[in-house]
């Protein structure tokens, strides 16, 4: 009896399977599946997608031809029996169709978007091997990057940068109160092992995310593993090794994902250390001459001296080291909702500030005016609480909650050459953030809104510490000594609507109000007797734009939209000295606003992609930095010094335009071609003064070839040279050390990467940068370039 019935229950097994037939496909070079198969039945009725393992469930199929279809693979058919199969379809060496997320805080076809907007995926980041995501945006030949030392990288967006561009990390703005005019390093805090993907938006993004976004927005998206199919747990995990020789970069990183059907889980760790870095040996093209580290200052029996520097090319003191790591875990609470935490934190050692260890007393100067500047361990943590809706209703059809509380610590150290005193100014901020998102689907529409509310506690200490006998004194801190607090709430919606199969309308308003407080006990020395600072700005914003498919290949887009910042504690309550300046508040700031106009014509084929840009933003009540006045005067004395007065001041009106330029082809069977150019102008109108964070003309060009388990691409990075009077005549005063005698020479360099996948566990990837050593520096940094890098790195996956 018992045989009879194992016999009955394996005959059942066996009948069951047989009329399950799957299809596995996966990549043709690494053997892993591929998500989001499109598979389909010549009769065109039968259709499947594969799930998270690559598998598709096509026992409804009928014999005839299937065809296999992904936008980054070449489409492949065979002819199906009725039984499994396993399908390894060719990547291709480009894929021209975007989903984004950052246009609206929502997956939209990039088909459907008036904005400009640029995609960087995983491959691209595993590919090009960038040190940190401000690397990453470089490489894209789109954002152009300052560095005033080697850990940092502020992307400048059509003439915008730091606390004007916007940084969001998986849903929640990263931009924190004192965010400076200046230039920023927040980005490195962000790790790009970790990430799944990073868009940019160009341009305005401040309907859907606020004040700061007035040159564009920067999104990034860390992994996320997706559900499994089954009962069955997925685990894998990735490794990776690296190592570069121009600031003897030692990189390794680790992440794990678990992915259960109602539970995923991901861990990333990555640590880089970084020694001093070595520029360029050969300077020719206006750099004869220049920026050669020819000495620096080092601390010997108890005095300051100047060594002279055995490599001119080696940037002494600019070597750091960075740490990042994230924990995610979703759970599905039912067919309907999930909910998710994340923890993010980064931090480094301390890093030097290259550009200020190089400033001399005074211009031709053999004596350095620093012997110390360094910034303090840079810490940031975020948790990130999220809530997500999909059971449609008659107010939506997907919403999501966000709560999340970020802690950022920060500090600034100097000390004088020849000085004991060394002074030491900290910042902390608490910020707490809580949004709600909504999507609504109607018959040709989408509808787009929410709430948005953050806070920033600010706190900023300062001191001065005798290296030699430990003393401690007191000494002015860089933001109001008695605490700040800045306030935002807000409440938008965005509209999307296909007018026609050709035609999509875009539209966008936005209501912000921002109260900002601080409280100092230093007014007679540093705020003009003000003792308390309060602000309080609203302001409307909107958004109209047009996308035209003028056919199945090309298509118009034109957008007009409005920017909103308001002064944030940087730039009303700021003290600090630079160069023969210092910078003192001004608690009578006021907002200031853009107005921005933006035209595109695309062409795409299946083959290559054509995209064209031009952009004019008026800008009003811009905040620049200008001459102003300390109780009554121009100067003031600082520890002997007399020093001209600077603060953040109202401009009448400013204007910046320029232009963009995209090619990428498929030129031959498994060979490409990529071409990027921008150029972005503007001046204050009001002072006829050119704006400091437009740039120069840059871009990149690039040949590549895939044949299934290699790639390598050939690229030239470009830009072109900036004359004197085409910077801001207060940057020259204030930093000469940063320009030669013309301003900021033109640069270009070769480079090579590659990548052999060895088995489905293992890749090798390689490279070498700036092949012919040259030495350059971007346009307005205070650290030159890598010089001749050699790259390695060595991943595996299970």
């Amino acid at each position: 009896m018992r045989l009879k019935l194992k016999i009955s229950v394996l005959l059942f097994i066996t009948t069951l399977f047989s009329f399950s037939q799957n299809a596995l496909i996966v990549d043709e070079a690494s053997r892993k599946p591929i998500v989001d198969v499109f598979i389909y039945h010549e009769n065109k009725e039968d259709v499947a997608y594969t799930n998270e393992k690559g598998i598709a469930d096509i026992s409804e199929f009928p014999k005839g031809l299937v065809f296999f279809q992904h936008p980054s693979f070449h489409q492949q058919s065979v002819a199906y029996l009725g039984n499994d199969l396993k399908i390894a379809l060719e990547e291709k060496i480009m894929s021209f169709n975007e989903v984004v997320i950052s246009a609206n805080k929502w997956e939209q076809n990039e088909e459907s978007v008036s904005q400009q907007i640029m995609t960087v995926n995983r491959k691209t980041v595993e590919f090009q091997n960038p040190q940190t995501s401000a690397d990453l945006l470089a490489g894209s030949g789109q954002v152009y990057v300052q560095k005033s030392q080697l850990g940092g990288g502020s992307p400048k967006i059509r003439g915008f940068a730091a606390n004007s561009v916007l940084l969001v990390v998986d849903g929640v703005r990263m931009n924190n109160a004192i965010f400076r005019s200046g230039n920023l390093q927040n980005v490195i805090n962000i790790d790009p092992n970790a990430l799944a993907s990073s868009e940019v938006i160009f341009g305005p993004g401040s309907v859907i995310y606020g004040s700061d976004a007035l040159g564009g927005v920067m999104d990034f998206h860390t992994i996320d593993p997706k559900w499994s199919s089954d009962h069955i747990a997925d685990v894998s995990a990735n490794a990776m090794a690296r190592y570069s020789t121009a600031a003897n970069e030692r990189t390794g990183h680790l992440d794990v994902s678990v992915a259960k059907e109602k539970f995923t889980f991901f861990h990333s760790s990555s640590f880089t250390a970084f020694g001093d870095l070595r520029a360029g040996g050969k300077r020719t093209g206006g750099y004869e001459g220049e920026f050669e580290r020819t000495f620096y200052a080092q601390r010997i029996n108890g005095e300051d001296q100047l060594v002279r520097n055995s490599d001119i090319n080696v940037q002494k003191f600019s070597g750091y080291d960075l740490f990042n790591t994230i924990s995610k875990t979703k759970y599905r609470i039912s067919k309907n909702a999930d909910i998710s935490y994340g923890f993010y934190y980064s931090t480094t050692s301390d890093i030097p500030r290259y550009d200020n260890l190089t400033e001399t007393i005074r211009p031709g100067s053999d004596s350095l005016a620093a012997a110390e500047w360094y910034y303090g361990p840079q810490k940031w943590q975020m948790h990130n609480l999220k809530l997500n809706f999909y059971k449609r209703n008659a107010l939506f059809d997907q919403g999501k909650v966000t709560l999340a509380y970020q802690d950022f610590e920060e500090s600034r150290n100097d000390r004088r050459f020849g000085d004991n005193q060394l002074r030491v100014r900290t910042e902390q901020v608490d910020m707490y953030s809580l949004s709600f998102d909504f999507d609504k689907e109607f018959s040709a529409s989408n509808l787009y809104y929410g709430i948005d509310f953050y806070h920033n506690d600010i706190s900023s200490d300062a001191f001065r510490r005798n290296i030699e006998s430990g003393e401690i004194t007191s000494t002015s801190s860089r933001y109001p000594d008695g605490g700040s607090d800045f306030t935002s709430l807000a409440a938008y919606a965005s509209f999307v609507n296909e007018l026609t199969d050709q035609v999509t309308f875009n539209s966008g308003l936005r209501f912000n109000t921002i109260r900002l407080k601080a409280k100092t006990t230093e007014a007679e020395a540093f705020s003009n007797n003000a003792s308390e600072i309060d602000l309080q700005n609203s302001a409307f914003n909107g958004s109209l734009g047009l996308a035209i498919n003028l056919n199945e290949e090309s298509k118009i887009s034109y957008n007009i939209s409005s920017g909103f910042r308001s002064p944030n504690v940087d730039d009303v309550g700021k003290v600090f000295d630079i160069g023969n300046s210092l910078v003192v508040p001004n608690p009578d700031l006021k907002p200031e606003y853009s107005l921005s106009y933006e035209i595109a014509y695309q062409r795409k084929t299946d083959r290559s992609l054509f995209k064209i840009v031009a952009f004019h933003s008026r800008l009003f009540d811009a905040i620049v930095d200008g001459p102003f006045t300390l109780n009554g005067s121009s100067t003031a004395n600082i520890n002997g010094e007399t020093l001209d007065v600077f603060a953040k001041v109202n401009t009448g009106d400013a204007e910046i335009y320029g232009g963009s330029m995209m090619y990428r082809a498929e030129i031959a069977d498994n060979w490409a071609l990529s071409k990027t150019i921008s150029y972005t102008g503007g001046k204050d109108i009001t002072n006829e003064e050119p704006l400091r964070h437009t740039t120069p003309v840059f871009g990149k060009v690039s040949v590549t070839h895939q044949d299934k388990k290699f790639r390598s691409e050939f690229y030239i990075e470009y830009n072109s040279d900036r004359d004197r009077d085409e910077i801001p005549s207060a940057e020259i005063d204030r930093k000469p050390y940063l320009y030669t005698a013309n301003g900021s020479p033109g640069w270009y360099t070769l480079n090579l990467k590659s990548s052999y996948q060895i088995n489905e566990h293992f890749k090798i990837n390689g490279g070498i940068e700036n092949i012919l050593d040259k030495h350059y520096r971007p346009y307005s940094s205070g650290i030159s370039a890598p010089g001749r890098n050699f790259i390695l790195a060595v991943r595996a996956n299970i």
